[in-house]
């Protein structure tokens, strides 16, 4: 049985920002915060893909690879997290941007 693509979309949300979490989790060397983070990130990952935004999240994550490869070139675990969330949002808000300007049509 196939899941519809309304179910497809909520579990990659899940998928993708519950692996982000577990992975900030992982960087800070915190077991509870992985699980934590991975929790919250499954759940605000399954809201987003109900909305239909797993374009959205590949950008974001996208921008999330980018800035922690950046920032992993400075070999600081501390610039590492915040280049990573840093590129995330940048990636975000110019994903985001970039759906409205094409959208308009």
């Amino acid at each position: 049985m196939n899941a519809s693509p309304e179910k497809k979309e909520i579990l990659w949300g899940v998928l993708l920002m519950g692996l982000t979490g577990l992975l900030i989790g992982l960087a800070v060397h915190s077991p509870m915060l992985m699980v934590v983070a991975g929790v919250l990130g499954s759940v605000i990952g399954g809201f987003v893909g109900w909305l239909g935004g797993h374009r959205f999240m590949l950008i974001v994550c996208a921008g999330a690879v980018v800035g922690a490869l950046l920032g992993y070139s400075s070999g600081d675990r501390d610039i590492l997290i915040i280049s990573a969330g840093s590129g995330a949002a940048i990636s975000g808000f110019l994903g985001a941007q970039i759906d409205l300007f094409f959208g308009k049509r």
